[in-house]
């Protein structure tokens, strides 16, 4: 199970040679488990049996969150408050599936030991003539795919260049004449997904999804792969570091003087530049793509 079961053998091929840069839509393979094992009625059943984590689950109407106690009891989701939420025009998140969904772990394995990168599965409800989140950009590639109803992406060219982890988020960033700008400028891309569609949406783009024109519910998934870049490879390098004792010594606190923290900060780079001169490239390189495949966490070393 890979990239493949989502987007087919070539499409998936040309994602692993050239990361998307821009949007683009595919169909769902015909022989894909999507659509068959994860489907819009086991995402509803989650909710509906009560089996959803509280703290996996997100509810917003027109753009804000709402408290979880309007909508838990004893750490999950209150069956009973789901429709009366849909009802009301919320949109219903389901984050981090493959957490708690065994299928979805698995595919979600499969693609990181196919590509490097680790990711999550999210699925969302919103019901029709509706709006959930509105304007915002991401921080990952998402691939969305439309289960249920329709949806509409408005999508508009990035305001930064590659925001990753928490670096260049939109919610930091945020302007509030952005929006006023982009409804009068309009989008630069809209895309209108069915049942089988794919968005491939690279971080950066801002977008702007709602249900306004769908007659029934819409359901869609969508999978963040959480690209490697080189600062996190830079991570790793230093952070092997933790093996040479040089790096284990104790900086004395007249060190972190602010008139000689300076040279302190000379010595460690030089240290450093020593200590990534002599690293066994082929050693590191092995540990490094183990560490690719198998790290769930960025914050791990």
């Amino acid at each position: 199970m890979s990239l493949d079961m989502i987007l087919g053998h070539e499409a998936a091929a040309a994602v692993l040679s050239e990361w998307p840069e821009r949007p683009y839509t595919l169909k769902l393979p015909n022989d894909s488990p999507i659509g068959r094992v994860v489907n819009a009625q086991a995402i509803r059943g989650f909710l509906d049996a009560g089996c959803a984590p509280s703290n996996y689950v997100n509810v917003f109407h027109r753009g804000e969150g709402l408290h979880p106690a309007r909508f838990t009891a004893d750490d999950r989701v209150a069956p009973a408050s789901v429709q009366l939420l849909l009802d009301h025009g919320c949109t219903i998140q389901l984050r981090e599936l493959n957490r708690w969904f065994p299928p979805l772990s698995a595919i979600c394995a499969s693609i990181q030991a196919e590509t490097g990168c680790p990711g999550y599965v999210t699925a969302f409800i919103t019901p029709p003539s509706s709006q959930g989140l509105d304007y915002h950009w991401d921080q990952y590639l998402g691939i969305v795919v439309q289960l249920q109803g329709t949806k509409t992406w408005e999508l508009f060219e990035p305001k930064v260049d590659a925001p990753y982890r928490d670096h260049l988020m939109s919610t930091n960033l945020w302007q509030d004449d952005w929006v006023g700008q982009w409804q009068k400028d309009g989008p630069d891309q809209t895309v209108e997904l069915t049942p089988g569609d794919i968005l491939m949406l690279p971080r950066g783009w801002v977008h702007n999804p709602h249900s306004r024109k769908s007659v029934d519910a819409s359901v869609h998934l969508t999978f963040v792969l959480k690209e490697r870049v080189p600062l996190w490879v830079a991570e790793r390098l230093i952070g092997s570091a933790i093996n040479d004792p040089r790096f284990r010594a104790v900086i004395p606190p007249s060190m972190l003087d602010p008139a000689k923290v300076p040279g302190t900060v000379e010595d460690v780079r030089s240290l450093m530049i020593d200590y990534l001169a002599d690293l066994d490239v082929e050693e590191v390189s092995r540990a490094l793509r183990r560490a690719a495949q198998r790290e769930t966490s960025y914050a791990a070393l």
